[in-house]
């Protein structure tokens, strides 16, 4: 059975929640992500960020992305897993929640990866192959 693990991206890009929304789109610029993991000063997870909520958010509403700091437009509440989370929960959770991006955490709470809907969408074809054979 595939694991939130074995999907994941492992040490996703964080940022603290202290950090402006400018600097933010920096670094997702920097790394061509579309999210980010807003994080505590123990890594702990207090949001998940996206280009889309920057633009619906910040860029929308006109605020000042220099001045703004992330934690003001982050996604809550943050859905997260274990890295022994099945795939198959992982992929409910996204349908039952929306989030399209899922930290996985350690048991201190700490990020160790992400799941996004894309990792997930790299494991299609083996698993209709794996169909296939079965009929």
């Amino acid at each position: 059975m595939l694991k939130a693990s074995d999907v994941m991206v492992p040490n996703p890009i964080k940022v603290r929640g202290d950090t402006t929304v400018y600097e933010s789109i920096k670094v997702m610029e920097r790394y061509n992500i579309a999210s980010l993991i807003v994080v505590d000063e123990l890594d702990r997870v207090l949001g998940v960020v996206t280009a889309k909520d920057i633009v619906i958010k910040a860029v929308a509403k006109n605020l000042d992305l220099k001045l703004t700091k992330i934690i003001d437009i982050v996604s809550r509440p943050v859905t997260v897993v274990e890295p022994e989370t099945s795939l198959k929960d992982v992929i409910m959770l996204m349908i039952g929640t929306g989030h399209g991006h899922i930290p996985v955490v350690n048991k201190a709470g700490r990020v160790i990866g992400i799941v996004t809907i894309d990792d997930v969408l790299k494991f299609i074809p083996e698993l209709l192959e794996l169909a296939e054979i079965k009929k």
